[in-house]
This record gives structure tokens, C-alpha cells and sequence, in this order.
């Protein structure tokens, strides 16, 4: 610690060193989160500079540095961790859209024409988009009696005159 120096005294000296490392590191400071950092930076250089280690300004220089790019590491983990919670409420949207049924009437009778597991099938796999092993899953049977139950689904609808066969064959995944 340096006991000689009043820190407003530092920070007059070097604070052009924090502009030079934010310019350095291309970073654009508009609201001066970076130069608060690199203040801080060298607050902790003043206090737990050791005069037997090194000179003081080659410490300060290397504290700067080093906290501002410890900053832009957290600003970018902190901007990927956003992006991954909106990446997943916007995909949380999408299902509570799909959720819609818009023609209720269209699936009542597709309701009425399939047996439970049928329809289960229907539900789970054209609505809300699971795979078989997530239907598989949540059922508690095999992945190939989710397969059966849309094969026949899809033979049972493609007899009856609700669909073409070009617009069942869009929906099928076998």
C-alpha cells in the first residue's frame, strides 16, 4: 500500500493510461462501465501495490489491463446467458402458439374417428410436435407401440374422406 500518495493524486496520473487500454482493447465505453472498472482496477493497484514486487506503474498497468478484459469476459458470458433464456422463451412461444387447436371442429372429428391411442398419437406427435421417444416416455409403453398407434393413425385417416393422402403424408414420420 502506498501511504504517500493520496489516491485523487493517482487517479489524475493515470487515468489516461485507462483511456489508452480501453482504446487498446477496442472497447466503446458509452456509458463509462469500463473507465468505473479500470477506476477500480486501479484503486485495488494503490492499495496492494508492493514496493519490494515492482514499480508502481507497470503493477497499475498490468491490473488495468487485466480487469478490463476480466470485464468484456462477463459482459460476453452475460450477453450469451441472455440469449439462451430468450432463445428459450421464444421457443416456449412457439409450442404455447401450436397449442392453439384453431378448428376445433376438425379435430373433433379426428377425435371421433381414433381410438384413444390413436388420438394420443395425434395429440402428441402433429400438435405439440414430440418425438416417439418423448411420447414413448410420458405414455410409459415401447417406442414401438407409439409407432403402431401412428401407423394405424395414419390408415385409419387416410380411409376416411377428413384428408387427401398429400396432406397425411406431410404430418407421417415413420
Amino acid at each position: 500500500m502506498i501511504k504517500n500518495h493520496d489516491f485523487a493524486e493517482v487517479v489524475d496520473e493515470y487515468k489516461r493510461l485507462i483511456y489508452y487500454h480501453i482504446r487498446k482493447l477496442n472497447i466503446i465505453d458509452r456509458n463509462g462501465d469500463f473507465f468505473a472498472e479500470g477506476l477500480y482496477a486501479l484503486w485495488q493497484a494503490h492499495d496492494t501495490y508492493d514496493e519490494n514486487a515492482g514499480t508502481l506503474s507497470s503493477y497499475i498497468n498490468w491490473k488495468i489491463h487485466n480487469a478490463l478484459i476480466d470485464k468484456i469476459r462477463k459482459d460476453n458470458r452475460t450477453v450469451e446467458a441472455e440469449e439462451r433464456f430468450q432463445d428459450h422463451v421464444i421457443h416456449m412461444q412457439l409450442y404455447q402458439v401450436e397449442d392453439v387447436v384453431l378448428d376445433p371442429y376438425l379435430w373433433k372429428s379426428i377425435r371421433a374417428l381414433l381410438t384413444d391411442n390413436q388420438w394420443k398419437w395425434i395429440y402428441y406427435s402433429i400438435i405439440h410436435d414430440f418425438s416417439v421417444d418423448q411420447i414413448a416416455a410420458r405414455e410409459g409403453v415401447t417406442r414401438d407401440a407409439v409407432k403402431n398407434w401412428g401407423r394405424h393413425a395414419r390408415k385409419r385417416l387416410e380411409n376416411s374422406s377428413i384428408f387427401n393422402r398429400k396432406a397425411l403424408e406431410k404430418y407421417s414420420r415413420a
